[in-house]
């Protein structure tokens, strides 16, 4: 196979590869538990330290000690145990010294995926300053994550299908060049050898970038619309 051919096979290789591998990316609500990953951020997510914290289960724990009339450090500190990694662990070291609680849950909420604390530190500092319980709204913060969780999970399982629908269609105009190539057609020298092929060789990858591209920005925009 000529050198031009080679060039044309491996552009078309790289086009498909690129988007078969491409990462969809979301914008949706740190409480989302997972995302289709492409092949190479699934590696990255595989090999990076730390995973999510889990503020969703730390928020039932503490609901459930809360309402066995715990006192609040100390069903913090129960809540706490067994999770991992540790979703609060500068507020569980100021239930331990003493200090402010909900500005240890604030400076906590600064991790990726953790900014929910900002609202059990509020709802901590008004059961501290009131009196008021805080078993209740820290029920209504768990269960308000959890319906988040659920609806960003089945609306990221639709985009995948979408998503892994549209990559098999791009993949289908190089393994047609394939399986021309194996029958003896020789499709590619025909695209590299003639104007004419060359044209339609032109239209045919800008084509499959440009809807490449719209999809992908379909999809961004729909996940940043919810």
């Amino acid at each position: 196979m000529s050198r031009e051919l080679l060039l044309v096979g491996a552009a078309l290789g790289a086009a498909m590869a690129v988007f078969l591998i491409w990462p969809g990316h979301s914008t949706l609500r740190a409480a989302t538990p997972a995302r289709e990953p492409g092949l190479i951020h699934g590696l990255w997510i595989r090999l990076r330290p730390g995973a999510p914290p889990p503020i969703v289960e730390l928020l039932a724990a503490l609901s459930a000690e809360l309402a066995a009339g715990q006192p609040t450090v100390l069903a913090l500190q129960g809540a706490v145990a067994g999770l991992e990694p540790n979703p609060c662990p500068r507020a569980l070291a100021a239930c331990r010294t003493g200090a402010d609680v909900p500005a240890a849950l604030r400076a906590d909420a600064r991790a990726p995926g953790a900014a929910p604390l900002r609202g059990l530190a509020a709802c901590w500092e008004v059961s501290d300053r009131s009196g008021a319980g805080l078993a209740m709204a820290v029920t209504r913060m768990a269960v308000g994550l959890r319906a988040a969780a659920e609806s960003d999970a089945q609306l990221e399982g639709e985009i995948a299908a979408v998503r892994t629908s549209a990559r098999l269609l791009a993949g289908l105009p190089l393994l047609g060049l394939l399986i021309g190539q194996w029958i003896g057609a020789d499709p590619l020298a025909w695209l590299a050898g003639s104007w004419v092929g060359r044209g339609v060789l032109t239209a045919g990858v800008t084509f499959q970038l440009v809807g490449m591209l719209w999809l992908h920005r379909m999809v961004r925009s729909t996940q940043a619309a919810l």
